[in-house]
């Protein structure tokens, strides 16, 4: 007689493939599973339950009081990748907006715009900043077409707007002052002889001396209060050629000119910069800097301008306030429409990745390349008419090689990547994309990419929701491409209070090693929530702001015997992390929800071990085509 074979075990080794809820359940490789809510695979092989996130503190901010957090961003005055601000707004929809940023730990300065922000839906939640040349660039709808400016004292409007009417000229004194010229202002910020900022000229106005006077006396228009010091007068012989003939503290409205012939202004100061050398940037929505230049797209309420990108001087171009102001348009290609009135208006910018950066819009994107050029520094194609990105959607990262890319959400596809492989669908949560609400009035999305675990984060609004309820997470490290050159595996959800992030930042901070002795410098996850939350670090914890949440993992089915034959589990065995505190509950699904079976666990060590075996005889499972296997946390 034949011996009788020994029953096969059934050994699930990995699930770091993690979620694929693309493919139908039966075919799913070996490492996917059919579920991964509230768990990642950054230690394990099988998932761990994610971390939760902590209370920050507020004191001193004056944002306590206000409805959520809408905006954070971080920026570092002295390089010091330590010593960072953390900005943050908080408002109350239709009602306020405030202000505040964080030098450390504890410290909160809280700002008063010069402008307010607008505080309707979606814009109050839209605010976007740009760090660059020691400020902080912020663009958000106010009741001025400007872009914004944190210059380390006031956050004010950039650039100086030009005066508002020409100067006025009376004859002084008694001499031979004779013959037509023409007088106009400018106003510029100087701290001690330097000037940081100048406007546009003013109208002209001619004067004509009565040929026996002394000079004329000319009088600035009224300032404009946009932070200006001191002003400038120039004088022209022909109303075109102007020179710079005299500089004057701001408080002193009034200052002569005493030069006898209008030929001789060439001698007594500066040829005058042209007219457009100081245009006003506008009130753009999104900000990136590429180098030495800053970068600006869309507008918030000009439609001819919603497809349109602008960039300023290089740092060292001759001027000055270069981050501030927009070059001659008819000597420098400074702005570019992209394709105005299609494919939506633009969405978003990426950070610079391998020489270029990107413009998207709703279902188109582009690719921004610099020449070289001074006159024409950008060379801008159109990658794509079919694809295109969600607003917030948009982050820079890395791939699965350590190469940079860029991350985003096309509306339609859902995850995508740019990168050194092209352009790239990242597949695999088919079904969850589906319940993503693209129309969302409030934050459709927002994301971040998480360096420390090298993870993907995304927020998004699912179902009926307009706010995010949902979180993404792709563990980058655990991608691959298949065979259509598109990327799978890695994905991961998250529910519960972290999910309900209206927005995000990465923000520098110094931890301490797990013996709290060393500290280094670690990147963490800054979220802003609904009050009372409000600011919330990730990965700490093992509660969402004192919430609590469940960690889930659903293996795929396992049809060991064909489907015409039934099969079952006698036993099982755990082999795990010890783990003091640590409870799990294992369950076994037969038939896709038939009927199952579970046994609760404790992984503490029994003594000095530093993993546990756990040997279970009562999960066992009979009469069953398929099997699968729940790891959760314990009800």
């Amino acid at each position: 007689m034949a011996a009788q074979s020994q029953p096969k075990d059934l050994s699930i080794l990995s699930l770091r493939g993690g979620v694929n809820n693309t493919d139908p359940a039966t075919t799913l490789p070996e490492d996917q599973c059919t579920e991964a809510m509230n768990v990642e695979f950054f230690y394990s092989s099988l998932g761990e339950r994610r971390s939760g996130c902590a209370p920050m503190s507020l004191n001193g901010s004056n944002l306590e009081d206000q409805g959520a957090i809408v905006h954070l961003s971080q920026r570092f005055p002295t390089n010091d990748p330590l010593i960072g601000e953390l900005w943050a707004v908080g408002a109350t929809q239709d009602t306020s907006s405030k202000w505040a940023y964080r030098s450390n730990e504890d410290e909160w300065t809280p700002v008063v715009p010069v402008d307010a922000a607008v505080t309707s839906t979606p814009v109050i939640y839209q605010i976007q900043a740009q760090p660059y040349q020691n400020k902080m660039f912020f663009a958000y709808q106010s009741s001025q077409d400007r872009l914004h400016v944190w210059d380390g004292t006031t956050l004010r409007r950039t650039g100086l707007a030009q005066p508002i009417a020409a100067p006025s000229a009376v004859n002084e004194g008694v001499g031979a002052y004779a013959g037509k010229r023409y007088f106009r202002v400018r106003f510029i910020e100087e701290s001690g002889s330097t000037i940081l900022r100048r406007s546009e000229p003013s109208d002209s106005v001619a004067f004509t001396p009565s040929g026996a006077g002394a000079g004329a006396t000319v009088t600035r228009p009224a300032a404009i209060g946009e932070g200006e010091t001191h002003w400038e007068l120039e004088a022209s012989a022909d109303d075109a050629v102007f020179y710079v003939i005299a500089t004057v503290i701001l408080a002193t409205t009034t200052t002569n000119d005493t030069a006898t012939s209008a030929l001789t202004y060439p001698d007594l100061g500066d040829l005058s910069e042209p007219i457009g050398s100081y245009l006003l940037q506008p009130s753009a929505k999104y900000l990136l800097v590429d180098g030495d230049r800053l970068i600006g797209a869309s507008h918030w309420t000009d439609k001819a301008q919603q497809s349109r990108i602008w960039y300023t001087p290089v740092s060292d171009d001759p001027g000055f306030g270069n981050d501030e102001r927009l070059p001659l348009a008819s000597l420098v290609s400074d702005q570019q429409d992209l394709d105005n009135y299609e494919g939506g208006s633009i969405t978003g910018l990426s950070q610079t990745v391998n020489g270029s950066f990107y413009i998207f819009k709703w279902s188109h994107i582009y690719q921004a390349t610099r020449t070289g050029d001074s006159l024409d520094p950008y060379d801008v194609i159109c990658l794509s008419k079919v694809r295109g990105a969600l607003p917030g959607s948009i982050v820079s990262g890395m791939d699965e090689f350590g190469h940079g890319c860029i991350y985003f959400l096309d509306p339609l596809t859902g995850p995508s990547r740019l990168g050194a492989s092209g352009l790239q669908a990242i597949n695999g949560i088919r079904q969850t994309w589906t319940r993503v609400n693209r129309l969302a009035t409030g934050v459709v999305s927002h994301g971040v990419y998480y360096p420390e675990k090298r993870q993907m984060h995304w927020w998004v609004s699912v179902d009926s929701a307009n706010f995010p309820n949902l979180k993404l997470v792709l563990q980058v490290n655990e991608t691959r491409e298949d065979q259509t050159a598109n990327v799978v595996r890695g994905w991961s959800h998250a529910d519960g209070r972290i999910s309900e992030a209206i927005c995000s930042t990465i923000v520098n901070v110094e931890v301490l090693d797990d013996q709290g002795d060393v500290a280094t410098i670690s990147r963490r996850p800054y979220i802003g929530l609904t009050s009372p939350d409000l600011l919330q670090q990730c990965d700490l914890l093992s509660t969402d702001a004192d919430q609590t949440y469940m960690a889930r993992i659903v293996s795929r089915p396992y049809v060991v015997a064909g489907l015409l034959n039934k099969w079952g589990a006698m036993t099982a065995a755990l082999l795990a992390d010890a783990s003091t505190n640590g409870n799990v509950t294992i369950t076994c699904i037969r038939d896709f929800g038939k009927e199952d079976n579970d046994v609760d666990t404790n992984l503490a060590p029994e003594g000095s071990e530093t993993q546990v075996l756990k040997i279970f005889d009562s999960l066992v499972m009979s009469s069953a085509f398929a099997i699968q296997f729940e790891f959760s946390d314990p009800v």
